[in-house]
């Protein structure tokens, strides 16, 4: 899987990645520097990591050969118990894959494996040019 700077600075780590199930889980060390001004993890960072395990779902059943890619065109999050700066895993699973729209869904789990968010993903697949 690509790396980017964003992957490295949330700690992205791949945990599990099933190409025929499209069921992933992904590792997040996420700094300080998300908390809000109220002190808990700003819910960007939930949405980050959310969204990530939702692409990698995707791109786990994506025919790399016939897509160039995929982007997020929609992220339902569900915010459902506060945060703070450490470890988290999101497992993310493919609903459907079609010609041109994919939809996942990913759960969110804190330290202590206590579920902390949820969300459901729509992607616009991107075809290859022919060469």
């Amino acid at each position: 899987m690509p790396e980017s700077e964003l992957a490295d600075f949330i700690g992205r780590k791949i945990l599990a990645f099933d190409t025929e199930t499209g069921l992933v889980e992904v590792g997040f060390t996420i700094p300080k520097i998300f908390l809000n001004m109220q002190g808990i993890l700003h819910g960007g960072a939930y949405a980050t990591m959310l969204d990530t395990a939702c692409g990698v779902a995707i791109r786990s059943r994506l025919d790399m050969d016939k897509y160039a890619g995929h982007s997020t065109l929609e992220l339902k999050t569900s915010y459902l118990k506060a945060g703070a700066p450490g470890n988290y895993v999101a497992k993310g699973q493919v609903q459907r894959i079609g010609k041109s729209i994919a939809f996942a869904d990913a759960t969110l789990y804190n330290a202590d494996n206590e579920l902390v968010g949820s969300a459901s993903a729509t992607f616009v697949l991107r075809p290859r040019k022919p060469s």
